[in-house]
């Protein structure tokens, strides 16, 4: 376990992701008109090539990263002994928790490559979520989440979302509570069993 701060996101590696495409397609732009001031084939490919690759990188480069660094971190949990009694696999957090010892492990969209496998003591609050707005007839959700506080951070993890309101008592949004309530309660039972191992309970 580690005793550094949480951190969702890695700031270097989110610019880099968003602006290293973008001056990929500045330079080779300056190429193209530099060396290319007629057109043709040579200035099409600096101006076009670039352009392509950049948005092949931005659909597919960060999920493919975030894939691979969910397995990689699930190995080195195995490596360690750590249980996975429960994983959830959100668009932009991964948690994992080993119950027994009371122990969580995170892992984050936009800070892919370093996690935090962390005491669940350091959980100071765990609540659900169901985003209902509206009334009457009108009341509905769009978001169902579990969120919990690590150090004064807040983390939501969705188990429900939509681009459109849902009733309340439709399934998708009781199947989104349910998750979410589980995960509080999973949060809850991995806490105490932390307190208890390290005498704080």
């Amino acid at each position: 376990m580690n005793q550094k701060t949480v951190k969702k996101i890695n700031y270097v590696y989110l610019l880099l992701t968003i602006l290293l495409p973008i001056a990929l397609i500045a330079l080779l732009g300056f190429v193209g008109y530099k060396f290319f001031p007629d057109g043709g084939t040579g200035a099409v490919i600096c101006f076009m090539l670039p352009t392509a690759l950049s948005v092949v990188w931005w659909l597919f480069g960060p999920s493919t990263i975030w894939k691979l660094r969910k397995k990689a971190m699930e190995q080195q949990l195995d490596q360690q002994g750590f249980t996975r009694n429960q994983t959830f696999y959100g668009s932009t957090h991964t948690v994992v928790v080993d119950i027994r010892k009371g122990v969580i492990a995170l892992l984050f969209f936009w800070n892919p490559f370093e996690s935090f496998i962390i005491p669940a003591s350091r959980v100071t609050k765990a609540w659900t979520d169901d985003g209902a707005a509206g009334s009457g007839f009108l009341r509905g959700t769009s978001r169902v989440s579990f969120l919990f506080l690590i150090d004064g951070i807040k983390l939501r993890v969705d188990t429900f979302t939509s681009n459109q309101r849902w009733k309340m008592n439709d399934e998708h949004v009781l199947t989104g509570i349910s998750k979410a309530d589980m995960w509080v309660q999973v949060l809850a039972e991995a806490k105490e069993a932390s307190e208890l191992r390290n005498g704080t309970h």
